[in-house]
């Protein structure tokens, strides 16, 4: 009797730390995260990319990366899964709020053909480039997308 009062004590003095313990898919968000980390990228909750004022909180996960510019490039937002927005030059990809000019067309092109499937969205804010991405994807779709910010963001750096 004696021991099962032990292993029920010690059972009870457990449980509460088990809820620490990470799932595997936690696991894998964070290390995700941190490998976004080494490539110069913010994580960080943002709003669905389509949605008007006043809509919708903090539902989505926006990768970004900073740039240096002096003055701010015009803001845009191309956006897919959605049907808000209007018809932009590439299938399946619809501008909202805002159109990027048109100096951006042949960089956007090559980079919207690049996103991997989990990647709803591409846009410039005032310093910083970014996508909303659903995370579902492995560290090569990560390195994919550093890559495509990346371009984005020296031709933001060079052109505004």
């Amino acid at each position: 009797m004696t021991w099962l009062v032990i292993i029920f004590a010690v059972a009870v003095v457990l449980s509460p730390l088990m809820w620490f313990k990470q799932s595997p898919h936690q696991k894998r968000i964070s290390h995700l995260r941190s490998v976004a980390a080494t490539f110069n990228l913010q994580v960080a909750l943002h709003r669905r990319p389509e949605a008007r004022e006043g809509e919708g909180g903090l539902n989505c996960i926006c990768y970004k990366m900073r740039y240096q510019q002096e003055t701010p490039c015009h803001e845009w937002v191309i956006h897919r899964f959605s049907g808000r927005g209007w018809a932009s030059g590439w299938e399946g990809w619809q501008w909202f709020n805002k159109q990027a000019e048109d100096s951006w067309c042949e960089v956007l092109g090559d980079i919207l053909q690049d996103m991997p499937v989990g990647v709803s969205a591409a846009m410039m804010e005032n310093s910083s480039v970014g996508v909303i991405w659903d995370e579902r994807g492995d560290e090569e779709q990560l390195g994919q997308i550093a890559k495509n910010l990346t371009r984005l963001k020296l031709h933001a750096e060079n052109n505004c």
